[in-house]
């Protein structure tokens, strides 16, 4: 595939530069003078190189930024473009298209003085000027290291985006003067906190996933609250919700003196889903009505059924850690990863009531079962399995067999004391 670099010269602060490029791309290195960042792949969704160009100099006159825009398929041809003087055209005012580049003047590119005099005492002003002389001769006059210079005109170039964006958290922290007995005290002040963070990661041209909080206690003690969640988002209220309802599962067991939130920077949520993606509820929605679920009815009776490895009764338990907070389409790292097993799944459908059987057994095997619902011979079965692996706690008091019946499926039986009964079927 071809790339495709774009370049902002600007004395903006870089900040607000990451910003805009962050839109874009994800691969961003920060000059001297300005920004570059890798806009590949951009051309089936925009269009043209030019249309991409057009694409972020909107951008940038959107965040107020003065500078030039230059978008080539190489770093040093994206740098000197948009290092060249304004476009001609009013409505393009800052944009120098890819086409210009033969008319670049070579004072632009990386050649000593002594030797742009001799070019310009040639007539040799613009790149295009220079193309015409054969390669070969320029570099035998001025050595192999003309070559990069060659490479740059022919646009050639090998460089690479180097990326150098180093910010990876933001900080806010706040010092009350009384303290506050509970958390929702605190809300119009932590309010004003994450709007400030946010914006701030915004400006850099990120999202956030984590969140760290401390509280500074009365009791010259600290609670902290680790807040994380499976999709990056900047709702402030979102957070705003999702810190009131971990608080009031685990309050602080003194009066709060001061706040300190640390917000995590990730890449920002992609807003483009696939034509054919099924619509689903918006994470923030599952994530706070799961924390409301919790603070109702307890966090241990709130997540995903597992199997336990025992031999108990309705053997699994809830793992809270595993609730599915966001399910993740698209492509590459984003696409959900099916994993196939070699073994087909089998589940058990518990009877509520048990179902009461009648059970021959013959020579101690067990050899036919009638129920209301069926009778059959038993074609094949498996145990005697103590229904309770927790011998230390009780005794073994039921035993469970599994059989299958002819022309009726596959049971689990049981035993307690004299009674026999079904308890479940395979499906």
């Amino acid at each position: 595939m071809s790339r495709l670099y774009a370049c902002i010269i600007s004395p903006q602060n870089k900040s607000v530069l990451t910003d805009v490029a962050h839109r874009f791309a994800h691969s961003i290195e920060v000059l001297e003078d300005g920004i570059l960042f890798d806009v590949s792949g951009l051309e089936r969704l925009i269009g043209r190189p030019d249309r991409v160009a057009q694409k972020i100099l909107v951008e940038t006159r959107r965040h107020k930024i003065e500078g030039n825009v230059g978008v080539a398929d190489t770093v040093e041809a994206a740098m000197l473009l948009a290092r060249s003087a304004n476009g001609s055209d009013p409505q393009s005012a800052g944009l120098v298209q890819q086409e210009m580049f033969t008319q670049l003047p070579l004072q632009d590119l990386a050649i000593e003085q002594d030797t742009l005099n001799v070019f310009a005492n040639l007539g040799l002003k613009t790149v295009e000027d220079l193309l015409v002389i054969p390669r070969d001769e320029l570099v035998s006059r001025y050595g192999r290291e003309f070559q990069t210079v060659i490479d740059t005109i022919e646009q050639k170039g090998t460089s690479l985006i180097v990326p150098n964006v180093k910010e990876s958290k933001v900080e806010w922290s706040f010092d009350l003067d009384q303290p506050v007995e509970n958390f929702e005290q605190l809300i119009f002040v932590l309010n004003h906190g994450l709007e400030r963070l946010l914006t701030e990661v915004h400006h850099c041209g990120f999202s956030v996933e984590h969140l760290d909080l401390l509280f500074g206690l009365r009791n010259k003690a600290e609670k902290s609250y680790e807040i994380k969640t499976s999709f990056p988002t900047l709702d402030r209220n979102f957070w705003l919700k999702l810190i009131n309802l971990r608080a009031a599962l685990d309050p602080p067991e003194s009066e709060i003196m001061s706040v300190y939130v640390v917000a995590h920077f990730t890449k920002p949520r992609p807003a483009q889903k696939g034509l054919y993606a099924v619509s689903r509820p918006e994470p923030e929605s599952l994530l706070l009505t799961v924390n409301k679920l919790k603070k109702l009815v307890g966090e241990q009776h709130v997540g995903v059924p597992v199997l336990v490895d025992q031999r108990i009764a309705e053997p699994f338990a809830l793992d809270a850690n595993k609730i599915p907070d966001v399910v993740k389409t698209g492509r590459g790292n984003d696409r959900v990863k099916t994993v196939v097993s070699k073994f087909p799944n089998i589940t058990l459908s518990y009877y509520r009531p048990p179902l009461a059987a009648e059970v021959l057994v013959r020579d101690r095997q067990i050899v036919f079962i009638r129920t209301r619902d069926f009778a059959g011979h038993v074609v094949n079965f498996s145990g005697v399995w103590r229904s309770n692996s927790r011998w230390w706690d009780r005794p073994w008091r039921t035993n469970e067999w599994d059989v299958e019946v002819e022309n009726a499926g596959v049971y689990r039986l049981a035993k307690a004391g004299e009674e026999w009964f079904l308890i479940g079927e395979y499906d």
